[in-house]
């Protein structure tokens, strides 16, 4: 039975300030996935001529340690996203600190290159729950008023892990660089354990005063708890009006909710799994993975007008900016707009790319510009394709994607149906960063970077056709807009 609320109570204005507080240190999480994805540009001349790790490392082995990150991503997603509906969001991140730091330990201290494997791959479990929990976390602490704003914190938070990682690759050897990543997960640890478990968790699990003294901290002590209350309540015990029973003549389960595997078949949530399974498809079939990953090598091999390492660090920087630009307009604008921005640019800037090594490389049947191929003239073009193709990256492919995750899914499947979009994203990121520089080294980068803008071009169609407009709704509304 739903709580009434008072008859003269007038519901008043939520006070976002420790919302935006929890989003932020939720989100050192995903700076903490920043400096995981960051690790390697930095690293990798590094490591592979100048042997700073200790002992040898071949090109073939560097793609591996590249890409096992993203293979971990993909292998916890699922039991990842199994733990959520038990643990919760909060619970689950705190969890997932630990083999962070352990494959932060394994990297740091790797005599051999199967102890660096192993840290990859224990990093990547961390990276794959954070990229998956934070968004849910911050998803469901949110008013729905901020939630595109402190959703966009996920984003700009990995893109901040990232551009500091560079910095710090320019002043740290290999080790050391590794020694300040590993401390990041500490400290977000540390800090994150005193925010709150989130209101539609501690109601789902009973805990309904915890829940009430969470959403008066999230939202101030007169904050309209009995309306928020009823709404996650509502959803809880949400039936679709077009099921009756089950195949065996069953109605619901014996505590009136629908099971999360029953859910699954029911029109919102194949609808949202369409969406965010393919937005995750094309978010790293457009490359940025790829990019991110072997920066510095591509700038090196394009003979950009600035020395490789500085041209990676004005993207990341960039790429910061841009998704400082989507956390002040997504709310405005909308999801959508953002979406078709984005992959508009990302497919000039990528196919801008391809088309500058071509023309530099016609040559060469492997397409690597030469050191003297690219004059003062036209060295500026790979440095501009690239900002723009990453500045609108940040501001729609980027953040909008794991924003939708915290929103899209109903609470009772957002944990396996999160999982299994966030495994598509790290499958797509591993096979791409795995075969990336091989496919590279066989067709050459300018046909890389022309399939890479043939997906931007897909992605846009999609979004016109799948994706809806969430901004300004909140998740009850959603899942009722997805259920036609």
């Amino acid at each position: 039975m739903l709580v009434e609320p008072p008859s003269m109570q007038t519901p008043a204005k939520a006070h976002y300030r420790k919302q935006y507080l929890a989003a932020v240190i939720a989100a050192l999480g995903a700076f903490s996935i920043g400096t995981i994805f960051g690790w390697s540009a930095p690293v990798e001349l590094g490591l592979l001529d100048h042997e700073e790790a200790g002992f040898e490392i071949r090109e073939s082995q560097f793609a591996w340690v590249v890409s096992l990150m993203s293979l971990g991503g993909a292998v916890i997603s699922l039991p990842a996203g199994l733990i959520v509906p038990t643990l919760g969001a909060r619970n689950t991140l705190l969890l997932f600190v630990l083999p962070t730091m352990l494959g932060w330990i394994c990297i740091i201290w790797a005599n051999n290159v199967v102890m660096l494997l192993a840290g990859r791959t224990l990093t990547g479990f961390g990276a794959g729950a954070f990229c998956m929990v934070v968004p849910i976390y911050i998803g469901e602490i949110a008013s729905k008023e901020i939630r595109g704003t402190v959703g966009s914190f996920f984003q700009q938070m990995i893109n901040l892990g990232i551009v500091a990682t560079y910095a710090l690759g320019l002043i740290l050897d290999v080790f050391w660089l590794s020694v300040a990543c590993g401390v990041v997960p500490i400290v977000y640890g540390v800090l994150f354990f005193f925010m709150p478990n989130t209101p539609t968790y501690l109601v789902h699990q009973g805990q309904e005063s915890n829940a009430i003294a969470a959403i008066k901290w999230l939202r101030g002590i007169h904050a309209d708890v009995t309306t928020e209350i009823n709404e996650i309540r509502s959803q809880q015990q949400r039936k679709p009006a077009t099921v009756v029973a089950d195949d065996d003549g069953n109605d619901i389960d014996g505590h009136g909710k629908w099971p999360s595997w029953k859910l699954f078949r029911q029109p919102a949530t194949v609808r949202a799994l369409i969406i965010m399974l393919g937005i995750m498809f094309f978010m790293q079939a457009s490359g940025v993975n790829a990019v991110l990953f072997y920066s510095t090598s591509i700038f090196q091999a394009a003979n950009a007008v600035v020395e490789p390492e500085l041209a990676t660090i004005i993207i990341g920087s960039i790429q910061v900016f841009g998704t400082l630009l989507s956390s002040l307009v997504v709310d405005r604008l909308g999801r959508r707009v953002l979406l078709l921005t984005s992959g508009s640019a990302m497919c000039i800037g990528v196919l801008t790319l391809g088309v500058y090594f071509l023309v530099l490389s016609n040559d060469d049947p492997r397409n690597q510009v030469t050191a003297d191929g690219a004059s003062n003239q036209t060295g500026w073009i790979p440095i501009v394709a690239l900002c723009l193709y990453v500045t609108l990256f940040a501001v729609g492919f980027g953040p909008v994607p794991w924003l939708l995750l915290g929103e899209i899914f109903a609470s009772e499947v957002k944990g396996p149906a999160s999982a299994l979009a966030n495994m598509t994203s790290f499958a797509m990121s591993f096979v791409l960063s795995l075969v990336f520089p091989l496919v590279r080294q066989a067709i050459g980068s300018g046909p890389m970077f022309i399939i890479f803008s043939v997906f931007c071009a897909l992605a846009v169609v999609f979004v016109a056709l799948v994706v809806p407009e969430t901004k300004g709704k909140s998740l009850n509304e959603i899942q009722s807009m997805l259920a036609g």
